[in-house]
């Protein structure tokens, strides 16, 4: 109003004036944006614009001796969403949830969430993710993983492992070799508008390859080791125990050819079946081997020189005084020789061997056979057992560990204790992973090479002579149940006392049935060991429960190795004990 009577001039200036200010302002405003804060919107839209998605490396495969798949990955799409990029989530959670099998109003829940990524459903049928591919609804999109596969299902579940949902490696080779197997993720640069959406351009690019895991060979034998699974569950079917666990090793390289544990579990599906059931009882499970260790406590002896095969001991009928504690044997007995003691399992007659050999010498030559500690095994939660030192002992322990009591050891140690009587007094290293393999290239970066030998416990003299007091076990004494006619075996049974549940001393109902066979003498090839924890039906001595597991295991391993058949001398059979 005041400018009214100015002149048009005037008024035109002041117009021009106002207008060059904002100019300026705004030329001033682009010359900050564009050159004082020009990275920072670059980095911006580069957020906007562009994807940075992790590409899946394959997970290794996992073969037998022999090549045979026990493990692999597959492709398999999963079902992810953008929340912010959804549109209608009530809508989209209906639709979804109805192709994929989901809750609507769950799903709803998870896309109405202040975040950029939920996942809806994985590792889907292809069949689903074509549905919802064809659905194309904003902010539901697809994304490539793998999914392990067992395609032998439970065959070898405790040693092969399983894995999680995200690949990782949580029970056996699958989680002792996870780095090796997993591989690592690559990553590609996509372009994607202001939704989030990816669209593919010219311009995509690869940032850096996903490299594959590598390959992993074990040494078991897949045709082995379900011989060793079958006859382990229909001797769990006849006795019904606790648990029950069998080895065949080589005893010429230490190579484990199977290792079986009962109750199994379906890798596939791991949490259908008791957290139990997952346990590799051979190398997570320690005991009280019993009469079992005997042929370790004769064999240091005989190696000492404190006793011959032939030396004579009092058995005194099958009760013993010493102090205030009395021993028994199962059977009376007179004078037995040392021979003898091994061949009927005298406890009278091995604790007093054990006196003549002495704690110290017992006690250093049990660590020599690696007992009380881990094997090294390439398996996780293995345990090293229960192995005093001589400072602890007290007066009866000296008799009490020479037949197997108070040293608690695994089922692998003591298979390869018996494997270094078989191939002349050596300790091998047991081995699980026989090669491990570039998956692309075929290159082999690890090979287990030749036999690695711990120690040598015993002279090959005195690992053949009781080699020969083992085989008497089996064509005379306890372990006649074990006897081929197309193979000889040397072997040790044992039914040892475990302990009350409450850990007040031994139980008089629950035992441990072991037999420990080799075969075939005198040119061993194999160690077969069965346990047979706390039996409940048709008997539970170790002659009665694991001899005949450990005959059948034997016999179709030796044939399918076409090992040639020897001659057994024929011998009565009479009463097992």
């Amino acid at each position: 109003i005041g400018g009214a009577g100015r002149p048009p001039r005037l008024r035109a200036g002041i117009v021009l004036g106002v207008v060059s200010v904002a100019l300026l302002l705004l030329a001033a405003r682009l010359c900050k944006l564009q050159i004082g804060e020009a990275d920072r919107y670059r980095r911006l839209a580069r957020q906007q614009q562009q994807l940075d998605r992790k590409l899946s490396a394959r997970r290794g495969r996992i073969y037998d001796r022999q090549g045979r798949l026990l493990a692999a990955s597959v492709r398999r799409w999963s079902i992810y969403a953008d929340p912010k990029a959804v549109k209608d989530p009530d809508r989209t959670a209906l639709v979804v949830g109805n192709v994929l099998g989901r809750s609507p109003g769950g799903l709803a829940r998870s896309l109405r969430k202040d975040c950029f990524f939920v996942w809806i459903k994985r590792q889907v049928s292809e069949r689903e993710a074509e549905r919802v591919r064809d659905l194309a609804l904003p902010g539901v999109y697809l994304q490539e993983e793998n999914k392990r596969l067992y395609p032998q299902g439970r065959l070898g579940a405790h040693v092969v492992g399983f894995t999680d949902i995200d690949g990782r490696g949580l029970a056996g080779i699958e989680r002792k070799m996870d780095a090796l197997l997993r591989g690592r993720p690559g990553l590609e640069r996509v372009l994607c508008d202001g939704g989030r959406r990816i669209f593919r351009s010219a311009q995509d690019r690869l940032q850096k390859a996903p490299f594959n895991g590598y390959d992993v060979f074990l040494t078991l034998d897949a045709y082995v080791q379900n011989v060793a699974e079958q006859e382990l569950a229909a001797a769990a079917e006849k006795h019904e125990p606790e648990c029950a666990t069998a080895i065949v090793m080589d005893v010429r390289d230490g190579s484990v050819l199977a290792m079986a544990s009962w109750p199994s579990f379906d890798p596939q599906e791991p949490a259908q079946s008791p957290v139990g059931y997952q346990r590799n009882v051979a190398v997570s499970d320690a005991y009280e081997f019993g009469s079992a260790f005997k042929p370790i406590t004769v064999g240091l002896a005989l190696e000492q020189g404190v006793v011959a095969p032939d030396t004579e001991f009092e058995c005194h009928q099958g009760e013993w005084r010493v102090g205030r504690r009395t021993v028994h044997d199962v059977h009376p007995y007179g004078t037995l020789t040392v021979s003898d003691i091994l061949c009927h399992s005298s406890n009278i007659g091995a604790g007093q061997v054990g006196q003549k050999l002495g704690p110290q010498k017992l006690h250093e030559g049990i660590r020599g056979f690696g007992l009380g500690r881990p094997t090294g095994i390439a398996l996780p939660g293995e345990v090293g057992g229960i192995m005093r030192p001589v400072a602890s002992w007290s007066e009866y322990s000296i008799i009490s560990i020479a037949f197997g009591q108070e040293l608690a050891v695994t089922a692998m140690s003591m298979a390869r204790a018996f494997a270094s009587f078989a191939n002349g007094g050596v300790l091998l290293q047991p081995r699980i992973v026989k090669a491990v393999v570039h998956s692309h290239t075929g290159k082999v970066v690890y090979t287990a090479g030749e036999p690695s030998v711990s120690t040598r416990p015993l002279s090959a003299e005195t690992a053949g002579e009781v080699l020969r007091m083992m085989q008497r076990v089996v064509t005379e004494g306890t372990g006649r149940p074990a006897r081929l006619d197309e193979y000889v075996i040397a072997g040790k049974t044992g039914t040892a006392q475990l302990l009350r549940q409450d850990g007040k001393g031994y139980s008089s109902s629950r035992y441990l049935s072991t037999f420990i066979g080799v075969a075939p003498v005198p040119d061993c090839r194999i160690v077969v060991l069965v346990t047979v924890k706390a039996p409940t039906r048709n008997g539970y001595y170790g002659s009665v429960v694991a001899a005949p597991v450990v005959r059948n295991i034997t016999l179709r391993t030796l044939r399918h190795m076409n090992v040639p058949q020897t001659e057994s001398t024929d011998v009565a059979l009479g009463e097992t004990g």
